[in-house]
This record gives C-alpha cells, sequence and structure tokens, in this order.
C-alpha cells in the first residue's frame, strides 16, 4: 500500500492511495458471498441465487 500526499494551495491537499488488486478482489467477493445468503430475486429461493447473478446485480 502507498500513498502519497501532495500540498496544492494553502489548505488544500490531494491524496493518492494505490492497494493491491487482490485484497480489494478478496473483500468484493467476500462481501458478495455475504450477501448471497440474504438476496431475495424472483426466480430463486432466498439465499439460493447463484454467485455469478449476485456479482451481476450488486457486484
Amino acid at each position: 500500500m502507498a500513498v502519497t500526499v501532495e500540498t496544492l494551495e494553502k489548505l488544500e491537499r490531494k491524496i493518492t492511495l494505490a492497494l493491491p488488486l487482490n485484497t480489494i478482489q478478496s473483500e468484493v467477493d467476500s462481501r458478495l458471498k455475504r450477501l448471497a445468503r440474504t438476496v431475495k430475486m424472483d426466480g430463486f429461493r432466498p439465499g439460493k441465487v447463484p454467485m455469478n447473478v449476485v456479482a451481476q446485480r450488486y457486484g
């Protein structure tokens, strides 16, 4: 993780944050799995919606 802070004007700052893609992707996947257990969608029983459908809708 890399963080840089640039001073633009007297009180203005610009923060640049770089994160590894695998960290973000793993967090997104875990949250989608948690959401898939409770999501209600037409044509599926509650909690039985396939992950690819959940990812299309909420990803």
